[in-house]
């Protein structure tokens, strides 16, 4: 026997009341409410190699925010170009909210190192949230008699262009902060670009280039085992577990100040109400303490600030870097 006459009509006014909630979702969609989403797993694309700083602090985000999302968020490694190919692919995608990307301080680099990139690193994006600051610190190899860097500075005068210094890659961050340092400091030194820190480290270590500038969280291990020596750190302030590490400006170098960070962004066209609740949930997942214990052991900062004060960073930087890569003439070659 079928339902009574009131069971009938309880029946479809549920049933109508749920059609209606499913239009009005996909209205908000439509209209830019962004109501349904996410609808599907989100894909965060990291535009370097797996395992590097970027690729750590992405998947950790990505594994704190399906859950709060309700869907997976899927990390993709798309190295080449300096970040380029990658980052590239996201300017390009749909301005939904299912494609994002994670980058890295040299993002701004892009203009001023290829003038015929294929996207605006700032007017192509949608800046969702700064998620991490890394504080770059100046080594040399343990085998370099020099502990400080007026010793340094002392010891690279005296060997005009014999003594290098190295990079993780033509055009990376730490390259340009390295080329900023050696014109401050005037020295004339051999740039070797390797591809990534860690290829950097192991001829570091043996003394074949003589210095670098890297994050915190990239050399500690070494620093600990002695086989490299910290000598200053690039940002504003000493750390608290070197707090007898001056900066690089207390050491005679006045006016450089230099640090990495992390940053989400979305295709420019991306809804606001989407980009809001990414930024919500992203800064929600940064106060986790899992999350947070586990980028501070990484040497990070976290941060989480607004979508604003990221398009702040993103257009200084870009004006402040540009401005030096240019007057430099730092290029990819």
């Amino acid at each position: 026997m079928g339902p009574s006459l009131p069971g009938r009509r309880r029946v479809l006014g549920g049933a109508l009341l749920a059609a209606s909630m499913l239009a009005t979702m996909r209205v908000g969609a439509a209209d830019g409410t962004g109501a349904d989403y996410p609808a599907r797993p989100v894909r965060l694309v990291v535009p370097y190699g797996a395992g590097g700083g970027a690729d750590v602090v992405a998947r950790l985000l990505a594994d704190a925010l399906a859950p709060r999302l309700g869907q997976p968020v899927v990390v993709e490694n798309r190295p080449g170009a300096n970040g380029a190919i990658g980052t590239a692919a996201v300017a390009k995608a749909e301005p939904d909210g299912y494609t994002l990307a994670l980058v890295v301080s040299s993002h701004v680099f892009g203009r001023a190192l290829v003038p015929n990139l294929p996207f605006d690193p700032v007017r192509d994006f949608a800046p969702v949230m700064l998620a991490t600051r890394s504080p770059i610190v100046l080594v040399a190899s343990a085998s370099l008699p020099v502990r400080s860097v007026g010793e340094l500075l002392a010891y690279v005068r005296a060997r005009p262009d014999q003594v290098a210094f190295a990079s993780a890659g033509n055009g990376s961050n730490v390259h340009v902060f390295a080329q900023w340092f050696n014109d401050l400091a005037r020295l004339h030194m051999i740039h070797v670009p390797y591809k990534g820190s860690s290829a950097a480290h192991l001829d570091l270590i043996s003394g074949r280039v003589a210095m670098a500038f890297d994050t915190l969280a990239s050399v500690q291990s070494h620093v600990a085992a002695g086989k490299l020596r910290l000598l200053a750190v690039a940002g504003p302030r000493r750390l608290a577990q070197y707090p007898d590490v001056p900066t690089v400006a207390e050491a005679g170098i006045p006016g450089f100040e230099a640090e990495s960070w992390t940053a989400v962004l979305a295709p420019a066209a991306t809804q606001r109400p989407i980009v809001a609740r990414l930024q919500r949930e992203l800064v929600a997942v940064l106060q986790l303490p899992a999350v947070r214990e586990r980028l501070q052991g990484a040497g990070a900062q976290v941060v989480g600030g607004s979508s604003d004060e990221l398009a702040t960073v993103l257009a200084t930087e870009e004006k402040r870097y540009g401005d030096l890569i240019r007057r430099l003439n730092i290029t990819l070659d």
